[in-house]
């Protein structure tokens, strides 16, 4: 019998690991290591955006050219003696290699890594002796170039070959290794799960637990705030309305203004103030670092949602009444069969002038705005000839919104290559700038480069209302218009698609302000399922408007809203729309009885 080990947790005394003994059929023992799970990450950062394609978090070196920190972690093996080792890696770039690392087993280098092959791989170390129980283990970074590892295999059957594709069968490989049980332990039974923590998603949170349901926040980056995080950085536009204007960010700053992207102060305090808010309402449980991989169904209702720590592998199973999905990527809505669509309407289908002709798979795409600084000295940047074959001539040294790509890309598919696509035009547009002129950017160097791109489109969740660029501009007015979308309809398209397809300009169409119906956040066939934020049921061309945060945030408020309806009569989302929409309206514009409901309670005064 092969003996297993997991190693996955973040902590320092590596035993506490779950150990699994027994299982499988080959002779052995078998060490699994997540890289995610490291005790000491060093300079390498947690990148969990493409789970759902490579079917796990991993360890990104993302150091802007300079080599980042070792990772460091102890493994206490089985047994010792002769393992071969296993390292699951991605050659980003594989006619160059630019980001490569060496893997060193207690003090002893056995090989480099991210050199070789095509996409994410196993990639063969040989084999490695193990002469003692408990082992450290580091990765350490050789260029600074997004370099990257999900995770190291040691296994004594020298002839074993992990799975290699990112299917059911390397899922239930690593389930054994991580001893997870097939059915994740319960985190509780909730009024309202929401998944997703961007702008949109706090806002629905907050919504419901001041009116006195009781939430789970999942969110599976380390922070809050979506596009508008310092992860990312995107100004919030839009109208805001209650309980947006306290987490939306806006600390003063205007659209445009340098300061927002170049120094971190402002978007740090930004997100310190939303996590403030975040905590100050006692129905909301946080589950910061977690992400949603699964739905559990009867009939045409969600029962449940399976989440994991992108940091340790533990999974938790969230049940409620009613479920909001706030991904941006429909994510819930698509694991649970809710109509979706992709891409750009005809022209004809909702008689729109700024559709195209013939329906296509088009979509807005994604950017990293980035931006450098004067260091007050000389500061030296390698040669790139695999980022300088994407970015050409291009010299630049900062970015905004513009430096978008991925238009006729599958932006949930494609995520990972969009944005290395995106990291190679920066890369090579600095150093061609530094090098064309040196006098005046000799001194350059990049202080910021996002690796979590800000994403525009991908699914849109069909509900029972579809909102189109005419609603928009007519200003149609809607019985059940629970916000407001004053945003110019605003769509991208490539600026120079042969030469520069990194680069892209905005067509703008001004507006009014126009109402959003309740109809259009939520899902036509998964009767306890809403949404908000991008993935709400609107064509191509009125997302053009609609997508901006603020707005997205109003759309939060509402679904939070309607949660507790739900709650409070038993309604599922459309029955609310047909029976309770006045109490509806109600809630969102604070009138009547529920006026002031939604503002934040004072803090009571301490006893004397």
């Amino acid at each position: 019998m092969r003996k297993s080990i997991l190693v996955g947790l973040r902590t320092v005394s590596i035993v506490a690991a779950a150990l699994v003994f027994g299982a499988g059929a080959a002779q052995g023992a078998e060490v699994l290591v997540e890289a995610e799970g490291f005790a000491d990450s060093g300079g390498w950062v947690v990148d969990q955006q493409f789970m759902d394609i490579m079917g796990s978090p991993y360890l990104l070196a993302h150091g802007l050219g300079r080599p980042v920190a070792p990772a460091r972690t102890e493994v206490e093996f089985p047994e010792t003696g002769t393992y071969r080792l296993w390292v699951r890696t991605k050659d980003w770039v594989p006619s160059h290699h630019p980001g490569t690392f060496k893997v060193v087993v207690d003090g002893a280098a056995v090989g480099v890594f991210g050199n070789q092959g095509k996409g994410w791989i196993w990639q063969d170390g040989g084999q490695v002796k193990v002469g003692k129980k408990r082992v450290p283990i580091e990765l350490v970074d050789l260029t600074g170039f997004d370099g990257r590892c999900d995770a190291l295999l040691f296994t004594a059957d020298q002839a074993f070959v992990p799975p290699r594709e990112p299917d059911k069968a390397m899922a239930a490989w690593r389930r054994r290794l991580l001893g997870l049980p097939e059915t994740p332990p319960s985190a509780g039974r909730f009024d309202l799960v929401v998944v997703g923590g961007g702008i949109a998603g706090c806002s629905s949170a907050i919504a419901a637990a001041r009116l006195g349901c009781t939430v789970a926040l999942i969110q599976d980056r380390p922070v809050y705030g979506g596009n508008n995080s310092p992860e990312i950085r995107v100004h919030t536009l839009g109208q805001p309305g209650p309980i947006v204007s306290e987490i939306n960010g806006g600390y003063g700053h205007k659209p445009g203004d340098p300061k927002w992207l170049e120094e971190p102060s402002q978007p740090t305090r930004a997100a310190e103030r939303r996590q403030a808010v975040l905590d100050a309402e006692k129905n909301l449980r946080q589950f910061l670092g977690w992400h949603a991989f699964r739905v559990q169904k009867t009939g045409s209702r969600i029962e449940s949602v399976d989440a994991k720590d992108i940091g340790t592998n533990r999974e938790l199973r969230f049940a409620a009444q009613v479920f909001i999905d706030a991904t941006g990527d429909g994510s819930v809505g698509f694991w649970a069969g809710a109509e979706y669509r992709v891409g750009r309407e005809a022209a004809d289908e909702h008689n729109e002038s700024l559709a195209p002709k013939k329906a296509d798979r088009m979509t807005l795409g994604t950017s990293l705005c980035w931006g450098s600084r004067d260091a007050g000295r000389p500061v030296p940047f390698p040669e790139v000839p695999w980022a300088t074959e994407v970015s050409k001539d291009s010299a630049a040294t900062s970015g905004d919104w513009t430096w978008e790509y991925g238009h006729w890309r599958d932006t949930i598919r494609d995520a990972e290559e969009i944005r290395d696509y995106l990291l190679r035009a920066i890369y090579g547009s600095f150093a061609t700038a530094k090098r064309q002129d040196p006098a005046k950017y000799a001194n350059y160097e990049l202080l910021w480069v996002p690796y979590v791109g800000g994403k525009r489109e991908s699914r849109r969740l069909i509900g029972d209302y579809i909102l189109t660029q005419n609603d928009l501009e007519a200003t149609r007015p809607f019985p059940d218009g629970v916000a407001t979308g004053s945003w110019s309809i605003d769509l991208h398209y490539p600026k120079d698609y042969e030469k520069y397809p990194f680069r892209t300009y905005a067509q703008f169409n001004k507006v009014k302000p126009y109402p959003i119906p309740f109809r259009c956040l939520y899902s036509r066939n998964v009767e306890n399922l809403m949404m908000a934020g991008r993935c709400i049921s609107v064509t191509h061309v009125a997302l053009g408007s609609t997508r901006v945060m603020n707005t997205c945030g109003q759309m939060g408020v509402a679904t939070g809203a309607a949660a507790y309806l739900y709650k409070k009569h038993a309604a599922l989302p459309r029955g609310i729309y047909q029976k309770h929409l006045d109490e509806l309206l109600d809630i969102v514009h604070g009138r009547g009885p529920y006026a002031g409901t939604l503002a934040p309670k004072k803090a009571e005064p301490a006893a004397p």
